[in-house]
């Protein structure tokens, strides 16, 4: 008698769950596609069988694979939901926006997701704030109330267009700060009571504080000084504006992503590295702790270019890119677009041993690539990293970016396709090294 064969968890999980999955289906806490549903590979311009098998992360806008991240870690942590948005690439180098909830397969570490294309929405929800914006900027038009405070009570009083500025009802403005502290969002309440123990100390104060959410969240100003003192010379009653920036701030974003980040990829640009390293490179001293630098770059470039044109180089920058922000895992490590062919990574908290891993799966995650405009080459890159050890001689930021150039160079003298630690490039390279990194 022949007994059939028990159907696997991903084959339960096709038949059971497919009425209520309407863009993608089934994945690992890895972040691995196992499959996909049409109508995610039909949105995104694929079929079915060029997405299973990918990363997620890969296919997810750069600046939200933190999210993303957290999310598959919460699920992985026990959460039996989660819900997110997040922008998807196109095969035509567009981005969707995909408001999807992920939910675990019992018994196994997977997960199935059903979402909904919010695109448009955010198309005419952008638009319309912009369009406010320059409209504000342009007449010049600012919403301001004045209020006044109360010491040592902290009582609050408002104009009446307080109200407005608030988003609060008729006799709903906050008469303590302990109730103005409350509308605010939580990690802004800080901000209020510093700004309040400033008044105090140094008689004047300014603070930028945000109230609402979504698409009604508003960046504040709140700005004071105090006006009366009391016999022993301590502040009385003080005096300020509160004023709506919102559409400064967001004129102020917009053009603050345009400088730092790259037009073609859309991951952080040269400038935004460079900021990057100089920070981490002074948290790490201060923190005594480890700070990786890579410098990666895809191997026989030019070679590519002229076979396959530029435009199809592009396409191969943008795929690269993607590969290595996707391999990013947490919300400090930066990929950023460093010229030409080269990248560069930030790996805050990396000592060598995570730098020997992170270098090995980032060299893995390009061998995948499959560009479908160039099924005959098959992409790699060489990666040189240098790691700033807390108890090692001293170095500056451009002294370590140095070393991994140095690493860089010594990757691609051990035949590129490969992954090589500065410490270790000191030494002669082997030809045919047995893995992919230099160990």
């Amino acid at each position: 008698m022949t007994v059939a064969a028990e159907p696997s968890p991903e084959s339960q999980m096709a038949v059971t769950h497919t009425t209520e999955i309407e863009l993608f289906s089934l994945a690992g806490n890895d972040g691995q596609l196992r499959e996909v549903n049409g109508s995610f590979a039909q949105l995104l311009g694929l079929t079915p069988q060029e997405v299973n098998g990918r990363s997620l992360l890969e296919l997810v806008h750069p600046e939200d694979i933190a999210e993303v991240v957290s999310g598959l870690c919460a699920l992985d942590s026990g959460e039996p939901e989660v819900m997110m948005e997040s922008r998807f690439l196109q095969s035509n180098g567009r981005w969707v926006y995909l408001q999807w909830v992920a939910r675990p397969l019992p018994g196994t570490s997977l997960w199935w997701a059903a979402g909904r294309d919010t695109t448009e929405f955010h198309r005419v929800l952008n638009d319309s704030i912009n369009l406010k914006a320059r409209l504000d900027l342009a007449l010049g038009r600012t919403s301001a109330a004045m209020w006044e405070l109360a010491f040592p009570s902290l009582e609050l009083t408002w104009e009446p267009v307080a109200m407005q500025i608030l988003g609060v009802g008729d006799n709903a403005l906050p008469t303590t700060i302990t109730q103005f502290t409350a509308l605010l969002l939580n990690e802004d309440s800080g901000v209020l009571n510093s700004a309040v123990e400033d008044l105090r100390a140094n008689g004047n104060t300014e603070a930028a504080i945000r109230v609402g959410s979504g698409w009604e969240l508003r960046h504040l100003s709140f700005r004071g000084k105090v006006i009366e003192f009391d016999r022993r010379g301590r502040p009385a009653r003080a005096v300020g504006l509160i004023v709506d920036v919102t559409a400064e701030k967001a004129m102020e974003e917009q053009m603050l992503r345009m400088v730092m980040s790259d037009g073609l990829t859309g991951i952080p640009n040269r400038r935004a590295f460079d900021q990057t390293i100089r920070t981490e490179w002074r948290r790490a001293k201060r923190e005594l702790t480890p700070l990786t630098v890579m410098m990666v770059d895809i191997d026989n470039f030019k070679t590519f270019n002229d076979t396959y044109g530029h435009l199809i180089g592009d396409e191969a920058l943008c795929a690269v890119a993607r590969a290595l922000s996707g391999q990013m895992l947490r919300a400090g490590d930066v990929v950023a677009r460093f010229g030409g062919e080269e990248f560069a990574v930030v790996l805050p908290g990396t000592a060598l041993d995570g730098a020997r891993a992170v270098g090995d799966r980032l060299v893995e995650a390009v061998r995948k690539i499959d560009l479908r405009q160039a099924p005959d080459w098959n992409l790699s890159v060489s990666i040189g990293s240098a790691t700033l050890s807390p108890t090692a001689e001293p170095i500056k930021s451009t002294e370590l970016l140095g070393q991994a150039d140095v690493a860089l160079y010594a990757a691609k003298a051990a035949g590129k396709n490969r992954a090589v630690l500065y410490e270790d490039s000191l030494s002669e390279p082997k030809t045919e090294p047995t893995s992919i990194s230099s160990t």
